[in-house]
């Protein structure tokens, strides 16, 4: 406990402010353009505790206990230039002080929080953190936070699983940062660690065989089934936010230690200003449709019988493999895409109060959003209320608090990795059945395929159901028991709960047992399924901080920081399931034939320390070092102690006073070079019992017996670290017009969490050990500017470049992981991670592809020299021969993304444009290479008209290399149009807004969406397309007032 002694520090006597006069300071900060008021800028008095923020006018008032003397006074406030005025407190208690402030592109004044209480400027910081403001996120609002963060900040690569009313979101900061665990940044929410996890609670086996893998939850291993269910920051309303911001590297992310490896995001929330009250409503209106649709098989013929016979006829034989089906049968083709679509209706709406005075500010919100999916029968509905209060107790201490509360409650169909998802059930069938068509007794016929199923059973009859609840709470004191010294204490709380169900009624789907083996939900007796399942994840933290700031030397400034913080999780999950059910019988209760059951429980802690100093001298040159402690429950008893260290230099060279004399200052207005390294770790991948030998209770016989996990117990585990460089520069010209940000990093993640094959002899078959590294190098850059600044028409542009090159280092060899969808991914040394590995086709020494005398392209064989080299061999007759060969056939990982927005301000109309695009990044397109075989794509109308010879598509079926597609876009991802009404009637201000999202994508892909994912959030499944619902073209009008 002698950690929190210093805390006596408050009970100080309040001497240090004797011989003090009560000063009260006024004024309005104006923006220097248009000359309106900006709401909150901060106006702080130099070395002092002493602020105030401005209210929705821009007017502030500030009460100060000073010595008479000068005093610097400084106004800033995001994408402003800081403006510094030298104030003269002297007889006279009240003074009047007004600001004007300059918009700065690259924000080098703007206030950085970095995982310390007290912030930092970004000019101090020798890392590049970027900050994105809440109005952004909303100008073309799409409901989920990190949709709406996609294209606006360098080095994130964000995407969209599926187009689910909730789809899942993936955010991927600089690179892959891990193999066996997670790679998604953690997330804080006004100091919060809060929880965005992808928890299946519904469609819980996510795959075929209702299995799971490693010991994990059913569907919850994200390496081998994948997730594309929700991620929970969609219970997060986007109209609450402030601003975010995003730090990619280990230097700025280092302070949090051993679970910052992949990035930090971190989203504060709206507070209240002094002033009126302020109500604030809005209300939307949003249309989805599918962008666009999948050309089908329009052949009046198909190979085989008619259309009860089994089919799958392409790929099929008779007799022996040889002879191939060669006789046709008139059929009528459907369209089935036209059956299980739909246009989606959805609204967002929000209202809030905020306002107070100088000692107490409150905001307050409710919201409530609805987005009906583009799938039939789907849906996702969300209740949001937030209270943030701002309470001054008394001059040398601060209250804040905080409290959300969510609900929401989702309809939703099984997704991807399921072949009776709708997806699936429409893509991966003969196009040739009557859907619709229904026996005697009124019930759907089955379409006579193995191992497929009626669509129309899948969008009427399957049901799952989703809710969840869910409270973040947060509060802070920030005190100043004495000058110079700042005490901070943060305490915050994140509980979650989902409940789910998933109803499958008995229906003909016609299931083979010889296909896919039938598995848990689906069987050859049709006779029903049902579960119910609950997951709880509770995360608790608090933090204590100390700040020292001191004047060493003349213009050489010293800020010593001090903190340690104790981080609890624990996580709940049971399922309950079985099949067998009578008529009318929805519940796991009614079912005939239980099946496995779980309740998984888990629990884990982590607690640190960290000092950091600063130095600046002259407001120029900044340097700051930091070391970091970590100890957690889930690191092995030898390595139970882990340590961070961070440094960074940043020198503003416009901050200097020979800047002045160079004679470029006019028009080269900043100039500033940093450099930063970073230490951060990742314990994510490490289970909470993972240095224990775990045995599993499970029924036998009527008793309990216990069976060991297939993973040996490690006492030296422990986290990945993360070592990072990174290098920089800021710049702005022609009165800050013009920005330029650059960045280059090279970071190494070493002591890779990898299982490791021991002997059967040990009674395991795994081990989880620290082996191998990832490197990942590469470059961000981002140009804004204003191109055009009039009095009546102005224009912003924003440029945002990133590349990133990774590859594994010493992880043992190949690596192969194979997916549900049959996707062969491979870990490869000195290739990037996640790869596409396995057969491809044989070539002429021109690169075409070799062919026999039907024209099919041939299998290439040969000898396997080693993962990455082989020998391809030839016949008499140059026809390949030997064993199938394999090589890497495709990469996930784009050469770079591109982002390019736009905004356009013509008096009161305003005009957002968004483009996005990635270049590189192959798909693994599962559903395009299985619509051929079927008979439902266009391949296969080419092969049943004779435009390909018959057995094409039997010949080139398995290899593995026709599933890759090209995953290159272009995206039109937002327009947004807004016109300004202003004061009208009785409203304060008054904007209306139409706005599009998704609206076009340039691409080559054979598919819907080159963006998808079925792997969700996994860290090594990128780029399979099996069975997401695509991404929908959406249109919003909406409506923004004040009162």
């Amino acid at each position: 406990m002698a950690f929190w002694l210093p805390i006596f520090l408050i009970f100080l006597g309040q001497a240090a402010y004797a011989q003090t006069q009560r000063y009260v300071l006024t004024g309005q900060v104006t923006d220097g353009t248009s000359s309106v008021g900006i709401p909150g800028v901060v106006v702080k008095i130099q070395n002092t505790k002493f602020a105030a923020a401005t209210n929705s006018n821009g007017k502030y008032s500030l009460s100060a206990d000073l010595a008479p003397g000068t005093y610097q006074v400084v106004f800033s406030s995001i994408g402003y230039r800081a403006q510094q005025k030298n104030t003269q407190f002297g007889a006279k208690s009240e003074l009047v002080l007004n600001g004007e402030l300059e918009t700065e592109n690259i924000g080098l004044d703007e206030v950085i929080v970095t995982g310390t209480s007290q912030g930092t400027t970004r000019k101090q910081m020798g890392s590049y953190v970027s900050t994105v403001k809440g109005d952004d996120l909303n100008k073309a609002p799409s409901g989920n936070v990190l949709s709406s963060l996609q294209g606006k900040t360098p080095g994130a690569q964000i995407s969209q699983n599926s187009g689910d009313p909730a789809g899942g979101m993936s955010v991927r900061l600089r690179g892959v940062s891990s193999i066996n665990s997670s790679s998604e940044p953690l997330y804080i929410i006004d100091g919060v660690i809060v929880n965005n996890s992808t928890t299946r609670v519904t469609n819980t086996s996510a795959n075929y065989d209702g299995g799971s893998n490693s010991g994990n939850p059913v569907g919850q291993n994200g390496n081998f089934v994948g997730s594309v269910g929700q991620n929970r920051m969609v219970d997060i309303n986007p109209n609450d936010i402030d601003r975010i911001e995003v730090l990619n590297g280990a230097a700025a992310a280092a302070i949090y230690g051993s679970r910052a490896n992949s990035g930090v995001v971190q989203i504060f929330t709206k507070r209240g200003l002094s002033g009126t009250p302020v109500v604030s409503f809005s209300t939307g209106f949003t249309l989805s449709k599918l962008r666009k649709q999948i050309e089908v098989n329009q052949s009046p013929t198909k190979f085989g019988g008619g259309v009860d016979v089994f089919t799958q006829d392409i790929i099929q034989t008779v007799g022996n493999p040889g002879v191939l089906l060669t006789d046709k049968t008139p059929v009528t083709r459907y369209n089935y895409q036209d059956y299980i679509f739909r246009t989606g209706t959805g609204t967002d709406n929000a209202v809030s109060l905020s306002g107070g005075t100088d000692n107490t500010k409150f905001y307050a919100s409710a919201g409530y959003f609805s987005n009906d999916g583009i799938i039939k029968n789907t849906n996702f509905k969300r209740y949001n209320f937030r209270a943030n209060l701002d309470q001054k107790i008394a001059d040398w201490i601060k209250l804040t608090a905080g409290f959300t509360y969510t609900h929401s409650d989702a309809h939703e169909k099984p997704d991807g990795n399921s072949f009776f998802s709708p997806m699936n059930s429409v893509t991966i069938i003969g196009n040739f059945h009557d859907i619709f068509t229904r026996d005697a007794l009124g019930n759907l016929k089955s379409v006579g395929e193995r191992g497929r199923v009626n669509p129309v059973s899948v969008i009427e009859d399957i049901k799952q159901r989703q809710f969840t609840n869910r409270v973040i709470a947060n509060t802070s004191l920030k005190m100043n028991p004495v000058k110079n010294l700042t005490i901070d204490y943060t305490m915050g709380v994140d509980n979650t709960t989902q409940n789910g169900t998933t109803l499958i009624p008995p229906y003909a789907y016609n299931v083979s047992t010889g296909f896919y083996g039938g598995g848990a939900t689906l069987d050859a007796g049709l006779n029903g399924y049902s579960s119910a399942a609950n997951a709880t994840t509770t995360m608790f933290n608090n933090e204590l901080n100390f700040t020292y700031d001191s004047k060493l030397a003349e213009g050489l400034l010293s800020t010593t920081q001090l903190g340690g913080s104790f981080q609890y999780q624990k996580d709940l999950y049971a399922l309950l399931n079985g099949r067998g059910l009578a008529p009318f019988i929805e519940t796991v209760n009614g079912a005939a034939t239980p099946l496995q059951n779980m309740d998984r429980r888990s629990e884990f802690t982590i607690s640190g320390a960290y000092l950091q100093q600063n130095f600046k001298y002259r407001d120029h040159l900044f340097v700051t070092g930091a070391v970091r402690v970590d100890q957690s429950s889930v690191f092995g008893k030898d390595q139970r102690t882990q340590t961070y260290f961070k440094g960074n230099v940043s020198y503003v060279l416009s901050s200097a006073e020979y800047w002045k004399n160079l004679g470029v200052s006019g028009w080269w207005n900043a100039f500033k070079l940093r450099a930063a390294y970073g230490e951060s770790g990742n314990l994510t991948g490490i289970g909470a019992y993972e240095r224990f030998n775990v045995y599993n209770a499970n029924p036998l016989l009527g008793k309990v017996s216990f069976t060991s996990n297939p993973t040996l117990a490690n006492t030296n585990v422990r986290p990945e670290r993360q070592r990072e460089l990174e290098v920089g520069t800021d710049m702005a010209f022609f009165g800050n017009r013009l920005g330029l940000t650059f960045s280059w990093y090279n970071k190494r993640v070493s002591d890779l969490l990898i299982p490791v094959v021991i002997a059967p002899t040990q009674g395991y078959s795994s081990l989880l050990n620290n082996n191998g590294s990832l490197e990942n190098k590469g470059v961000e850059l981002m140009l804004s500017g204003v191109p055009v600044d009039g009095e009546n028409f102005k224009w912003n542009t924003t440029f945002i470049f990133n590349r990133n090159r990774n590859k594994a280092v010493g992880t043992g060899g190949l690596r192969l992981i194979s997916t549900n969808p049959g996707a062969p991914v491979a870990i490869i040394d000195g290739v990037p991670t996640g790869v596409f590995y396995g057969t491809f086709f044989a070539r002429n020494a021109d690169g075409s592809l070799l062919t026999n005398a039907a024209g099919i392209p041939l299998l290439e064989r040969g000898t396997q020299n080693s993962a990455t080299s082989f020998t391809p061999q030839r016949d008499a007759n140059g026809m390949p021969t030997g064993t199938p060969l394999r090589k890497v056939i495709g990469d996930p990982n784009p050469d770079y993304t591109l982002s390019f927005v736009n905004d356009f301000t013509f008096k009161k109309l305003s005009l957002h444009v968004q483009l996005d695009a990635v270049q590189g990044g192959d798909v693994w397109n599962a559903d395009w290479r299985t619509r051929q075989g079927v008979g439902n794509g266009k391949v296969a109308e080419q092969e049943q008209m004779g435009l390909l010879p018959r057995g094409y598509i039997a010949g080139v079926y398995a290899t593995e290399e026709w599933r890759i597609d090209d995953g290159s876009f272009v995206k039109l991802r937002e327009v947004s149009l807004s016109y300004n009404v202003g004061k009208f009637k009785f409203f304060k201000d008054l904007t209306i807004n139409l706005s599009g999202r998704n609206l076009i994508s340039w691409d080559n892909y054979k598919g819907y969406d080159p963006e998808v994912n079925a792997g969700g959030q996994s860290t090594l499944l990128r780029n399979i397309d099996f069975g997401a619902v695509p991404i929908p073209r959406t249109f919003s009008l909406g409506l923004r007032v004040k009162f």
